[in-house]
């Protein structure tokens, strides 16, 4: 695993659902945050199917509002949402067209995203198609919009790069427990802050620190795969 390259000033963090990036990614944005770098979230769907019993026109609004809190948890204050269909997003030239002009308004050197492969970590569990369509416009989106040097896509299954979040771990706990209705809506049995926990203690393991989060590196345009000026 090798250390991710901190030569960059501007990254966007854009994912399918609220609390994709709570899910790993926001300890490193903690950290980079607490760098001086700047970060901001584009969230593609509302997220208003992902509350079972809840009204869809009741539930997107509230995640949102979740969504921003949770954000600011890790210093983020701008927070922005396409408002794409929930559960049936497709990889279509509408949403690549937002995508890249949101790209270029942010002129974001790195793309921070979630796992886009078809299956997570371990080969057990098969992915959201929400998130492969995301991601797969994502990366299209960053050939198209210049400028942006890395995809990172979070805890993917072929993660090559990580960033050493032992300091932040607080900071990411309090970021998910942010999404507290939805948290809830997945009943008194939900291992979520738990399961977050594990997968920055095994990314820590990968890495060689105590806790990290590990990203699957993909080069668009003048960046490189290798580390260069890594993390410290």
């Amino acid at each position: 695993m090798k250390p991710f390259p901190n030569d960059w000033s501007r990254a966007l963090a854009i994912v399918a659902h609220r609390d994709d990036v709570e899910y790993g990614a926001a300890a490193a944005i903690a950290r980079w945050v607490r760098e001086g770098k700047s970060v901001s979230y584009v969230m593609i769907t509302s997220g208003e199917q992902g509350i079972e019993g809840m009204d869809p026109a009741v539930c997107g609004p509230l995640r949102e509002k979740e969504q921003i809190a949770s954000a600011a948890r890790v210093g983020v204050s701008d927070v922005r949402f396409l408002r794409y269909p929930d559960f049936v997003l497709e990889n279509s030239p509408e949403l690549r067209a937002d995508l890249v002009a949101v790209m270029r308004e942010y002129q974001a050197e790195l793309i921070v995203t979630l796992n886009f492969r078809d299956r997570w970590p371990g080969g057990d569990f098969a992915n959201s198609s929400d998130h492969v369509n995301a991601g797969s416009a994502i990366v299209s989106a960053a050939q198209e919009a210049g400028g942006v040097r890395w995809v990172a896509a979070c805890t993917s299954p072929v993660s090559t790069h990580g960033v050493d979040v032992s300091a932040f771990v607080h900071e990411a706990v309090a970021s998910l427990q942010e999404h507290q209705e939805y948290l809830r809506g997945l009943g008194p049995d939900d291992r979520s802050l738990e399961m977050m926990q594990e997968i920055l203690m095994h990314g820590g393991v990968q890495l060689g620190t105590e806790a990290a989060v590990v990203f699957e590196l993909i080069p668009i345009g003048g960046g490189t795969s290798d580390g260069d000026q890594p993390d410290s």
